[in-house]
């Protein structure tokens, strides 16, 4: 495949990343037509690729093959490490690390995810690694950043999620935070931030000539996100309530049921034009005429009253057709649809969103394509995910020339491995 029109195109960037903020950015930069050299632990089984069937059963393509390779066949792995070659390496050992140092010499950009301090731990930090290219990017991306009384701690999206507050804004009013389902709103805004990052770095690089060092905080990255609260209270000082689905200014908003079991929509009104829209259709004059509900702030104040008369009302549609009517009349309303609705969605369905992966473990199944499209390029870079180890031969010989007896000698060592 030709990828000369690709912008991230001779860029090489070794990636020491787990889960999924640092992969899914790496997979970004790589449908952008970087070379991505995933470093994976060795013995040590990455998060993504439990060994354990047993304990982590979702996501898991049960069929033969990956019965024998579990760690080759989890969704989770496999979903954000596309377009990348795979070398799994015990970074502890001398040999591991000189190798680690080679390749360095030959890349543009280093990108770690660990808890701060284990880079320098492990003997590789960024004023070492500078040593073997002095003009290197290196991307530091832990939990709360380099440096600070949080910086050792380790954590995942949920508990940056409960760190910002998002978790309890999220939390419906009177309930407690066990009754919200975890997200991982932290690892989309840290992938997306992580490959602005690089494409900056890289741009200074071109025009001064030199690298940088870059300290990328993931919970400092979401913060902003959330900015309304923040500073409601730094004006204020007044802490936000639990919101949960509604809008601190918008009412009517929530999720409200629709026709057959567990089926439901989302509605937000806007404004008191959207308020009347919403009155004509439910052909309830009681409703637009009743003082009580005469702008967003009054709705708001009888939101549960609101809610219990539109659910009464919404029931009574199948959330799609009930969508297309709410859209004909510039009401905001989507159907919430479940996984296979997604799969099979009409609009996804026209723009070729799902794409046909064969993979030698997990199958053929269909993945997500890549969030942007350059015109100009018609065939998107889309390479499966890398079996565990895939790469090792090709990595250590065609790009850092050792020949085919050194390599034996680390595999025989353990230095190299590709089972877990």
């Amino acid at each position: 495949m030709n990828i000369n029109n690709y912008p991230l195109k001779n860029i090489r960037i070794l990636e020491l990343t787990e889960v999924w903020a640092g992969p899914m950015g790496n997979s970004l930069m790589g449908d952008l037509g970087a070379e991505i050299i995933k470093i994976e632990s060795y013995p040590r089984a990455p998060i993504t690729r439990p060994h354990d069937v047993i304990s982590a059963r979702r996501g898991l393509v049960e069929n033969e093959l990956s019965q024998e390779r579990p760690w080759d066949g989890y969704a989770s792995h496999n979903m954000a490490n596309r377009n990348k070659k795979g070398l799994s390496i015990d970074l502890k050992t001398e040999m591991g690390k000189k190798t680690l140092f080679e390749l360095v010499k030959c890349s543009d950009v280093v990108i770690e995810g660990y808890s701060a301090g284990t880079m320098e731990n492990l003997g590789i930090s960024y004023k070492t690694l500078k040593q073997y290219r002095p003009d290197l990017i290196m991307v530091s991306m832990p939990g709360w950043g380099v440096d600070g009384p949080y910086q050792k701690y380790v954590t995942l999206g949920s508990g940056l999620d409960a760190f910002t507050g998002h978790w309890l804004l999220r939390t419906p009013p009177d309930t407690e935070p066990t009754e919200t389902m975890s997200i991982y709103h932290t690892d989309a805004i840290a992938a997306l931030n992580l490959v602005v990052s690089v494409c900056m770095a890289l741009f200074h690089r071109d025009t001064k000539g030199t690298g940088q060092s870059i300290d990328l905080s993931q919970a400092e990255t979401f913060i902003p996100h959330l900015t309304k609260y923040l500073m409601e209270y730094s004006m204020n000082s007044k802490n936000p309530t639990q919101i949960g689905n509604r809008h601190p200014s918008r009412a009517p908003q929530g999720v409200y049921k629709s026709k057959g079991d567990n089926q439901w929509i989302a509605i937000s009104i806007r404004n008191d034009v959207d308020w009347g829209n919403l009155c004509t259709l439910f052909e309830s004059n009681d409703l637009l005429n009743n003082s009580l509900y005469k702008n967003a702030l009054e709705r708001i104040k009888y939101h549960d009253e609101i809610d219990e008369i539109l659910n009464n009302w919404t029931v009574q549609y199948d959330k799609f057709e009930l969508m297309h009517l709410l859209q004909k009349h510039f009401i905001p309303s989507a159907a919430i649809m479940n996984e296979r609705e997604i799969v099979y969605n009409e609009h996804l369905t026209s723009r070729d969103y799902f794409i046909k992966i064969d993979h030698p473990i997990a199958g053929e199944h269909s993945y997500p394509k890549n969030i942007w499209e350059f015109r100009d390029i018609q065939e998107p870079l889309f390479k499966r995910a890398n079996i565990y180890g895939e790469h090792n031969e090709e990595i250590l010989n065609s790009i850092l020339g050792i020949n085919q007896e050194d390599i034996a000698k680390m595999w025989n060592k353990k230095i190299i491995g590709n089972t877990l």
